[in-house]
């Protein structure tokens, strides 16, 4: 039985992965778009910090924040919103009912989005390391690969968390996804070092697995960047933790949002 289980979960998430991936392809125009707009945000950044007189390190910081920030749009309104389209589509009542649990859709979701991200934004990567001419340094890079894949681990827990809240949050889920967009890539400090925040933000910053991703990653591949807001080697501990802590309560959170549609037959209803 178990193993029909683990059988089933891994084919809901292929196939919904699969979607992502592929699906999202067949737009060129929105690829081309999404790859533009990420590198002339990143440019315009790039060229502030030139012109007050900032060194390399600032470009290579800025980069860096060019690349991770498509991953949190994906994770806010690619999996985040996602139950509250799907039931506005009329398919939640189909993933309910479905044998397979809705926490393999919504990894498969993750999984596919992360994917299909990464194409555009290493694409960003590229283009800023072409045309800034920017430098890394690989000494540690085996370190920044993990510190990435965690990093993404914990943002896409923290998005099937806002999968559940934004459910019960109902019709208003949008302009909830719409208003937390921007402070959160201010908490981040995508284009910034996230230290200029002071302790109080940061000690808030640091539950959005982006902040200490980034950091870390700044701190592996920039080492003469800085102010840093805590060393990589205590930064790469708490990553895991909160990947535990999200995953954990993003399951709980699915947990709750199915015994609620089964309860109260509401969660299903389009307009609630």
């Amino acid at each position: 039985m178990r193993k029909k289980r683990v059988l089933l979960f891994l084919k809901t998430l292929t196939a919904r992965a699969y979607v992502r991936v592929f699906g999202q392809m067949r737009e060129a125009t929105w690829i081309v778009a999404s790859i533009l707009g990420g590198f002339f945000m990143m440019a315009s950044y790039v060229y502030l910090y030139r012109s007050i007189g900032t060194g390399a390190d600032f470009t290579g910081m800025v980069v860096l924040g060019g690349f991770m920030a498509p991953f949190f749009a994906n994770v806010l309104w690619g999996v985040a919103t996602q139950l509250y389209w799907e039931k506005e589509m009329g398919n939640l009542e189909l993933m309910l009912v479905s044998p397979a649990p809705l926490s393999a859709f919504l990894v498969g979701l993750s999984v596919g989005g992360a994917m299909h991200t990464m194409l555009r934004a290493l694409a960003v990567l590229f283009f800023g390391v072409a045309v800034f001419k920017v430098h890394f340094v690989t000494g540690h890079l085996g370190v920044a690969v993990v510190v990435f894949l965690v990093t993404l681990w914990a943002m896409y827990g923290l998005g099937i968390v806002f999968s559940s809240l934004f459910l019960y949050h109902g019709r208003d889920a949008w302009r909830t996804a719409d208003l937390i967009m921007e402070p959160v890539n201010v908490l981040s400090g995508n284009y910034f070092p996230v230290r200029f925040l002071g302790l109080g933000l940061a000690s808030v910053a640091i539950l959005i697995p982006t902040t200490l991703g980034l950091d870390a990653l700044r701190q592996l591949l920039v080492p003469s960047f800085g102010p840093v807001l805590l060393p990589w080697q205590v930064e790469a501990p708490i990553l895991v933790a909160l990947a535990f802590l999200w995953s954990i309560a993003g399951v709980w959170a699915l947990k709750a949002v199915e015994y609620k549609a089964r309860r109260d037959a509401r969660l299903t209803l389009r307009w609630q």
